[in-house]
């Protein structure tokens, strides 16, 4: 994939700053699954960042990627990768300096994974920093703002958010084609009680039963409709099942509505 050299050319910010933009996190994501052990290799990370940059001046420390989707410069950005490590930074800058504010503090998060992660690491947190003295913990806030950096990739199509999220993934666990469809499904659901229900009736499925639907049977069944060999579905065919928009104006789901009450599916047709 090539970026586009006008929107998508990667910047490089500090945690803070980062942090600092007004960010939220999408219903599309998967929960907050950091555990204590993230937690501490995260702050001992910063700890061995602290230490070098005493050494050596001008020293900075890259702390991971992250890929935030923005509409227009009016509008939020959207975490679509570095989840993960944007909360963990959070909560490590919430204890540090307890009156920091930033648009990821209005995010309500109703999964309650994510709510038991975010309360124990925040606990892990507190219990590292209980045997340091004041001038460590400054010292942690200033590292946040002078010397760990991250590489941020923003762009203003969803599409292509994904497909960077494809790519920074396929050294680590691969991206589901499924994911991608949830994600664009949900974001064509306006009202956020029927958006959050769908969430949580999604994340109450077990994923490898989802892939081996797609896997198994409807790629399959597809590709036998128009006579052609069938092969593994992946991230680029995921066209063929993001439905229809609801402004296209297409009266496929009005009539399919209106019938419903003549077909009787559990009912023998004979």
């Amino acid at each position: 994939m090539t970026l586009r050299k006008d929107r998508d050319k990667p910047e490089i910010w500090s945690v803070d700053h980062l942090l600092a933009q007004n960010i939220i996190i999408p219903s599309y994501q998967r929960p907050y699954k950091w555990g204590n052990k993230n937690i501490r290799e995260l702050i001992l990370d910063i700890q061995k960042s602290i230490e070098e940059a005493r050494k050596y001046p001008n020293f900075k420390y890259r702390v991971g990627t992250v890929i935030l989707y923005r509409e227009s410069s009016t509008e939020p950005y959207e975490v679509v990768d570095g989840q993960q490590r944007l909360l963990s930074f959070l909560l490590l800058k919430l204890y540090l300096k307890p009156d920091f504010s930033c648009g990821l503090l209005s995010t309500k998060f109703s999964d309650k994974i994510t709510q038991k992660n975010l309360h124990s690491n925040a606990g892990t947190i507190r219990e590292w920093f209980s045997s340091v003295d004041d001038a460590t913990k400054e010292a942690f806030n200033k590292a946040l703002g002078n010397t760990l950096e991250v590489v941020v990739l923003t762009v203003n199509e969803l599409s292509e958010a994904f497909q960077l999220f494809d790519s920074q993934n396929t050294r680590g666990r691969e991206l589901y084609p499924h994911d991608l469809l949830k994600a664009y499904h949900l974001r064509e659901i306006h009202d956020k009680y029927d958006m959050q229900r769908a969430v949580l009736k999604w994340e109450s499925k077990d994923p490898k039963a989802i892939r081996e639907l797609f896997d198994s049977y409807l790629f399959p069944l597809w590709n036998w409709s128009k006579r052609r060999k069938s092969s593994r579905f992946i991230a680029t065919e995921i066209d063929l099942y993001k439905g229809i928009e609801e402004s296209s104006g297409y009266t496929y789901a009005r009539r399919a509505n209106k019938a419903m009450p003549y077909f009787l599916l559990s009912e023998p047709l004979i």
